[in-house]
């Protein structure tokens, strides 16, 4: 039997139905004994069809007919919530809904019969069918079937999912303003889609926030260095030089810069920083922090820190904001470079 949307560990009663004196033979169902399956003619008020289904249906002059797909029925019940009765089987030609209670005896409702009056109550003894018998001696209920209000819902869903789309995956707060301004002609307006878009999830997420500024996290010099290289620049220097090292001290924002014309050569021009700034500043360095390049990864690189004492921090891949403080330093020399190439029309 119907099913509530948000679950079947609801403390509410679900009295589905009745019967009323004024009947409405498209929503009524009969209470039938004899049939396998619930079953309707009326394809308008199943959800989730699936046609490939084709179950034979035996009529009592052993006639059979073939179903046509088996889907569920969206039900409002008498307190304004919806359930679902699943397992409907669709069949064509059928003018009459049948409700099997073996359908129902076997998901775990329980029927009890008493002074002609039929009740079916689920497997937590909740009352959800009352039937009186009716004058031909047969039980039927009045459902109250969605149909138009389903129907309605569902196309307008699925048509804001083509539209989304159609348009690569464009939000749909954009997609309602293209309607509402009339920016693009067939536009209806966009209804927002309950589920969540897994294609813009994955392909839309961005990184976290990084800080815009990083404040010093040191009280000395020499405690922590930043370098980066910089190049193959385009254009070498007057002395073929293309690639440029710096270093940059985290506490007094010192910088050291050194033109190369290979990558290979930033050990040895460190093995001369190092043995430069310790010795002026009569103190050690403590910490090199760097990205993965090739050229801070050798074997020499890596014994000659380890000698030394030095941390050598590599930040994560593709991870710039980690080195921020080298990055900016990197931008302000070009800038500062092209700048004057351009005051003496070197640059185009």
């Amino acid at each position: 039997m119907p099913k509530e949307e948000d679950g079947s560990n609801s403390n509410q009663v679900l009295l589905m139905a009745t019967t009323t004196s004024k009947e409405e033979e498209n929503m009524t169902w009969y209470l039938d004994t004899g049939c396998s399956n619930h079953m309707t003619g009326n394809k308008d008020w199943l959800i989730d069809l699936n046609p490939c289904v084709k179950n034979n249906v035996k009529f009592t002059d052993n006639n059979f007919i073939v179903a046509e797909g088996i889907g569920k029925v969206m039900i409002t019940q008498k307190d304004g919530k919806v359930a679902y009765m699943s397992d409907v089987l669709y069949v064509l030609s059928m003018k009459n809904n049948l409700l099997s209670l073996g359908q129902l005896l076997e998901k775990g409702f329980t029927m009890n019969m008493q002074q002609k009056v039929i009740e079916i109550f689920d497997s937590q003894h909740r009352l959800v069918i009352k039937a009186p018998l009716s004058k031909n001696r047969t039980f039927k209920v009045n459902l109250d079937t969605i149909k138009i209000q389903c129907l309605s819902a569902t196309s307008v869903e699925e048509e804001s999912w083509l539209w989304h789309n159609t348009y690569d995956h464009l939000n749909f707060k954009s997609l309602n303003q293209l309607s509402s301004k009339h920016m693009v002609s067939g536009l209806p307006q966009i209804q927002q889609p309950t589920k969540i878009c897994e294609g813009c999830v994955i392909g839309k997420q961005p990184r976290k926030v990084f800080k815009t500024s990083a404040p010093k996290r040191v009280k000395k010099v020499l405690k922590v260095v930043h370098s980066y290289v910089c190049g193959p620049l385009d254009t070498p220097s007057l002395g073929g030089d293309r690639y440029f090292l710096a270093f940059v001290d985290e506490f007094s924002r010192k910088i050291w810069v050194y033109l190369l014309k290979e990558k290979g050569d930033v050990f040895s021009v460190f093995e001369k920083l190092c043995a430069r700034v310790e010795r002026q500043a009569e103190k050690s360095l403590k910490i090199l922090r760097t990205d993965g390049g090739g050229e801070y990864k050798s074997k020499d690189f890596r014994k000659f820190c380890e000698g030394k004492g030095i941390v050598h921090e590599v930040t994560a891949p593709y991870t710039p904001q980690h080195n921020g403080l080298a990055e900016k330093r990197n931008r302000m020399l070009v800038d500062m470079t092209r700048c004057m190439l351009k005051g003496k029309n070197f640059a185009t």
